[in-house]
This record gives C-alpha cells, structure tokens and sequence, in this order.
C-alpha cells in the first residue's frame, strides 16, 4: 500500500500580517496558534494510523517548528517519530525565509530530530538557492526522497512557496492541509504527487 502523504503549510505568521519579508525568522500570531489548536482537533479523531507508522517531517524556520508542535503533538507524545530536513524551508532569500543557526534552534526544540539537517543549513546556497530553476530541482529532491520512506503516513510541514512548486502552482492558505500519494511511470525523474480524499486517506470511510 502507498503511504499517505499529509502537506501542512505552516499557520499564521507575524510577516503574513502585512507581507513584512525583512522579519527575521518570524514565529506565529495567535491566530497561527488557534490555527494549530483547531488543526489538532480537526486531525486527532479522524487519524487511525498508529505513531509508529508514522513520520513527521519538518522545515527547520520557526514557524514550521512551532507549526508542528502545537498542531501535533497528540501524535508527538505518543512517540512519533520526527526529522527536521532543510529541502522543505521556504524559497527565498528574504529575511523572513533565512532560519537561524542549528546550534540554537536545537537547543529551542530538544524534541525534534535534527540529525537529518544538511549542515549547510541556513545558507541558501546550492540546493537551496533562490532560483526557479534550483526550486525544481529541491521539489524533485523531495519527491525522491518521500518515495524512499517506509512509514505508512507521512506528515510534512513546511510552506506556500515550496507547496507551489512542489505541486506545480497549487496554492495553500495558512494552516491547509491536504492528502496525497505518490505516483511514477517507474522512474524516480518523474515522480508526482496526486491529491486524494482526505477522509479516505486517513481512514474514515
């Protein structure tokens, strides 16, 4: 059976308020707490997978980080099992896209694998230059390496700007959520991911 693959864009942030790109690394507003909190409640009673069949991925800026823990930490706490993975940062270079160093972030999310996190990491160098092109080649990167993961369900967090070229433009709003599985013609150059239902995917017929 092909996992399900669970993409959250992060909740509200303090630059979405007024498109303030030069914020460094900023956290959420309340509203992007609320968001979490209804999340939560929304996802916990429909999901049957059990923690151990799960993986929660997660981009390394703080809003994903605060967006993950506050919004799944029913699934957390029973042992789930997490990787913080720099491929699904946010595009730019703005400040607001530029996350700060690991040695501090890991000592602010003690309960967050980062053992994962390409040690190039904030640099937006390389695979994580802004770049259209290198844009597609860090979705193509992701997909690979989605198509590689064992675990039954897969939860990502991570943002609108990657979704899009992820998903080839599809646009998510603060806090969506939506259901997919990876599909191929046997080739791992052409690998996508087509929406399912969501309330069959999580296993609410």
């Amino acid at each position: 059976m092909a996992p399900v693959i669970i993409l959250i864009r992060h909740g509200e942030a303090v630059h979405n308020l007024d498109d303030n790109w030069q914020l460094p690394d900023p956290g959420l507003t309340e509203k992007g707490f609320e968001q979490c909190r209804n999340l939560a409640a929304e996802l916990e009673p429909k999901f049957t997978f059990a923690p151990e069949e799960c993986l929660v991925v997660i981009s390394p800026l703080k809003r994903t980080l605060q967006t993950a823990h506050h919004s799944l930490q029913w699934l957390l706490s029973k042992g789930a099992p997490t990787v913080v993975r720099a491929e699904w940062q946010e595009t730019t270079d703005n400040p607001c896209d530029i996350g700060r160093e690991l040695s501090t972030i890991k000592r602010e999310w003690p309960g967050f694998d980062f053992s994962d996190l390409d040690p190039v990491y904030p640099q937006k160098t390389g695979l994580y230059a802004n770049s259209e092109k290198t844009f597609q080649e860090r979705a193509t990167f992701a997909k690979q390496w989605l198509s590689k993961r064992t675990q039954k369900c897969i939860i990502v967090v991570t943002h609108s700007g990657f979704l899009k070229r992820l998903l080839h433009g599809t646009k998510f709003q603060n806090m969506e959520y939506k259901t997919y599985e990876m599909v191929n013609d046997d080739s791992q150059d052409n690998l996508e991911l087509r929406e399912t239902d969501k309330q069959e995917s999580l296993g609410q017929l």
